[in-house]
């Protein structure tokens, strides 16, 4: 029997089976307890269900874990699907170039009505809310990891979110489930690593679950997030666009500017600049006299999203992509 917890997961989303499916397998451990549950479902439903791993060719070991892959896949009688990718950092990171490179590939085989399902769990919400802390968030960013989402022409599903780390591994060593360990997870250069081996347990230690705590906050903030954004775009959405005229905008106290810059911003689907950057903007554009030439122009240093830039025109401000 699988554990109460990792069953239930499945049942709480919403995931069709008589669409096509599709689980991202790296063969770590996380995705191959995903794919190994999935592969559990009724029989008449299989043929339904792909993975798909994506070599990086970044490990020695890279070959060798597509043959692991392989194998795992036809015991599950799954069919696999492998893509190669070659990647290029572009001065943001290993590590979300990667990531990049996966999705792309994701977006690139998903059909309209597809699904991918992917093995991230409440660990990741944690580490994923304490990054972008530390990067400097705004309240949007407390919301963590979404469960469901739009990707490509299809959807990108998550069902394991509340569901623990050690969950997942007492899961596989239950079933006597063997999996890939990447060696680079271990290496404490790359930030996430750091928390995940360094401060979450130590911090575990201290706080009995301490992950789930942070996961616990993440669903309450993005109840009140969506509070808000209603309550705001009720009220203020008229301003919110990629072109804002700059004296109705004056007329608000600097909260609520910034919070038309944010979502406006989040509408030109742009990386939404740091505080610091906002604070460049207000300074800029607010409690100065703007010409032809004022601009603004911020990235994101891990370039999972495109960076923007905001200029002056006519009585307007003017959001672009830089």
């Amino acid at each position: 029997m699988a554990p109460k917890l990792l069953s239930q997961s499945l049942l709480r989303v919403t995931v069709n089976l008589n669409q096509k499916i599709f689980v991202g397998f790296s063969g770590g451990p996380d995705s191959s307890a995903l794919l190994h549950l999935v592969s559990k479902v009724d029989s008449k439903f299989l043929g339904n269900i792909k993975a798909i791993h994506i070599n990086h060719n970044l490990s020695k070991n890279s070959s060798a874990w597509a043959e692991h892959c392989k194998d795992f896949c036809s015991k599950c009688n799954i069919d696999l699907i492998i893509e190669s990718v070659h990647i290029n950092s572009d001065g943001g990171g290993i590590e979300s170039a990667a990531r990049r490179a996966r999705f792309e590939v994701f977006k690139n085989i998903l059909e309209e009505n597809n699904q991918i399902l992917l093995g991230h769990h409440s660990d990741d919400v944690a580490e994923t809310i304490l990054m972008r802390l530390l990067r400097g968030t705004g309240v949007e960013g407390l919301n963590g990891i979404e469960q469901y989402r739009k990707l490509g022409s299809g959807t990108l599903i998550r069902p394991f979110l509340d569901i623990p780390k050690k969950e997942i591994l007492n899961y596989l060593k239950d079933h006597n489930i063997n999996y890939i360990e990447d060696d680079s997870n271990k290496v404490n250069d790359f930030d996430r690593n750091f928390l995940r081996n360094e401060i979450f347990p130590l911090l575990d230690s201290r706080w009995n679950n301490f992950a789930q705590r942070i996961n616990s906050m993440s669903h309450i903030v993005q109840e009140r997030n969506v509070n808000y954004t209603n309550l705001f775009l009720e009220k203020y959405g008229e301003l919110v666009g990629h072109k804002i005229d700059i004296n109705k905008l004056k007329t608000l106290q600097e909260s609520l500017i910034i919070d038309v810059l944010r979502y406006s911003i989040n509408v030109c689907n742009l990386a939404v600049p740091n505080s610091k950057i906002m604070k460049e903007i207000i300074k800029t554009f607010i409690n100065s006299d703007p010409g032809p030439k004022s601009q603004v122009s911020w990235s994101r240093s891990d370039k999972e999203e495109p960076g923007g830039s905001i200029t002056y025109k006519n009585g307007f401000l003017l959001i672009s992509k830089k």
